[in-house]
């Protein structure tokens, strides 16, 4: 016996305002609804471990590890722009622990981590405007 073709659920419009450079990426895929429902059921799947699903994380705090005990010279400028660089994204990734060590040349070699999850890790070298990453 044949079954009866099931009713789909009719669909809602939702409407959002996008930055421009994103808009004009979208309207590039071919077929932006299927894209849009897929990337809404990803993200809406998991929840962020450090705001729970609220979009804000009160209380996360960016711990750096205490680099004036360590035995290095005064960092130079280029050193010390690109440390403070690191702190601003640690605190944009919301890290929760910033470890700095002495590495070669008395540079900076840094692990970046939220909770237990290494985000990322590098050196920035004494002197040179780059930073190298390793992980």
């Amino acid at each position: 016996m044949r079954r009866p073709p099931q009713k789909k659920t009719p669909k809602q419009r939702a409407t959002f305002r996008l930055e421009p450079v994103l808009a004009a990426a979208l309207r590039q895929v071919p077929n932006q609804t299927a894209f849009v429902e897929s990337a809404l059921r990803e993200a809406l799947g998991r929840l962020c471990p450090l705001c729970h699903g609220t979009g804000h994380a009160s209380g996360v705090h960016l711990n750096v590890s205490n680099f004036k005990g360590l035995p290095i010279r005064r960092l130079d400028r280029s050193t010390a722009a690109q440390l403070k660089a690191l702190v601003q994204l640690g605190r944009q990734l919301l890290a929760t622990q910033l470890k700095l060590e002495v590495c070669e040349e008395e540079g900076l070699a840094f692990e970046l981590a939220r909770e237990d999850q290494l985000l990322l890790s590098g050196e920035i070298p004494r002197g040179k405007r780059e930073v190298r990453l390793t992980h």
